[in-house]
C-alpha cells in the first residue's frame, strides 16, 4: 500500500515538473531578445527561396516591434514586390492575386490604367488600418496636444522614424546598408509640414517632430546590391541576412529568366500610395501633406513574398 502511494506521488510530482517545464518554455518563447529572427519566404517562377534575417531590437526597438507585430498579423503573407530596382526591392504595400495580376499585366499593354487599378484594389492599407484600430499595433506617433506638458495625444497609424533625419542616434555598431539588409522604408511626402510627438520608448515622449519623418507604415525594402541609391538618412536598416546564399540564387534565377525570355520590366506611373492612411491622419494635423503618387517598376514575372514568420523573439 505504501509503495503504491509513493509511486502515485512520484508520478504526480513528475507531471507537475513536466507542466512547469512546459510553462517555462512557453514563457521563454515570449521573452524579447536583443536579436529576434524572421524568415522571409520568397517565390519566383514557382520556386521558393528562404531568407533568414537577424533583427536588431537593441538599436531599433520600435521598428523591430512594428515589423514583428505586422508579421504575426499575417499582413505580409502573399505580398507583391511592387517596386523592383537594381538596388532595392520594395514590398509591404500590395497583396498578390494571381488571376487579377496576370489579367492586369496583360491589359496594361493596351491600357496602363489597368495595372494602376490593380494596386488600388489590392492595397493593404485597409487591413493595416483595421489592425491599428483594433490595437494590434503599438502606437509610437501622436498628434501634438494643446500643451507640451499634456500626456500622449491621439495616436496616429504611423511608425516613428528611427533614422538619422529623425535624430535617432546609434552610439556603436549601427548597421550599414549592405547586400541582403532589411530596411523599414516610407515614400517621401515633402508637402507634409505637420508636427507630431513621438515615443522613443514607453516612458519617453518628445514633441515637435516632423510628421514626414514619422510616417512609415508597412513598407519595407530588401537591399539586393552592395550599395543603395536611396538616401541612408531616410530609412532604418534594422535587419541583416544570416546567409546571402538563397538571395544570390534568387537573383541568379531572375537574371536567367530575363536572359531566356524576351521580356521587359513593367513601368507603372503615378500610383496613389498610402491614401487611406494619410486620409486618416489629415484631421489630426494642420498639414499632413495630402496624397502621394509614385512610379513603380515591376519585374516581368512577379516576385512574391509568400510569408514572413518570426522564428525567434
Amino acid at each position: 500500500m505504501f509503495k503504491k502511494l509513493v509511486k502515485k506521488l512520484a508520478v504526480a510530482a513528475t507531471l507537475v515538473c513536466m507542466a512547469a517545464t512546459v510553462a517555462a518554455t512557453a514563457a521563454a518563447c515570449n521573452v524579447e531578445t536583443k536579436h529576434p529572427k524572421v524568415r522571409i519566404t520568397v517565390e519566383f517562377n514557382e520556386v521558393t527561396y528562404k531568407l533568414d534575417y537577424t533583427l536588431y531590437r537593441n538599436m531599433y526597438p520600435n521598428t523591430v516591434r512594428h515589423f514583428i507585430e505586422l508579421s504575426e498579423s499575417g499582413i505580409y503573407n502573399n505580398m507583391l514586390v511592387h517596386d523592383y530596382t537594381n538596388s532595392d526591392w520594395f514590398s509591404g504595400g500590395y497583396s498578390y492575386d494571381k488571376s487579377d495580376y496576370n489579367e492586369s499585366v496583360a491589359e496594361s499593354q493596351a491600357d496602363s490604367a489597368s495595372i494602376i487599378d490593380y494596386f488600388i484594389n489590392h492595397s493593404v492599407a485597409e487591413k493595416y488600418m483595421e489592425l491599428f484600430n483594433n490595437n494590434k499595433l503599438t502606437a509610437t506617433v501622436f498628434a501634438t496636444p494643446e500643451t507640451i506638458s499634456a500626456k500622449k495625444g491621439d495616436a496616429l497609424p504611423t511608425l516613428i522614424g528611427e533614422f538619422e533625419n529623425n535624430n535617432h542616434k546609434i552610439k556603436k555598431g549601427a548597421l550599414s546598408a549592405d547586400f541582403g539588409t532589411l530596411k523599414m522604408y516610407y515614400y517621401d511626402n515633402d508637402d507634409a509640414k505637420g508636427k507630431v510627438q513621438v515615443a522613443f520608448s514607453d516612458d519617453q515622449l518628445f514633441s515637435n517632430y516632423d510628421y514626414k519623418n514619422n510616417r512609415a507604415t508597412s513598407l519595407f525594402a530588401m537591399q539586393v546590391s552592395s550599395s543603395s541609391s536611396n538616401n541612408a538618412s531616410k530609412y532604418c536598416v534594422f535587419g541583416k541576412m544570416e546567409s546571402t546564399k538563397a538571395l544570390s540564387s534568387l537573383i541568379s534565377a531572375i537574371n536567367d529568366y530575363y536572359d531566356d525570355n524576351d521580356v521587359e520590366n513593367i513601368e507603372v506611373d503615378d500610383v496613389l500610395v498610402n491614401n487611406e492612411i494619410d486620409s486618416y491622419v489629415e484631421p489630426y494635423l494642420e498639414d499632413a501633406g495630402g496624397d502621394i503618387e509614385k512610379d513603380f517598376t515591376l519585374p516581368a514575372l512577379p516576385i512574391i513574398i509568400k510569408s514572413v514568420k518570426v522564428t525567434k523573439y
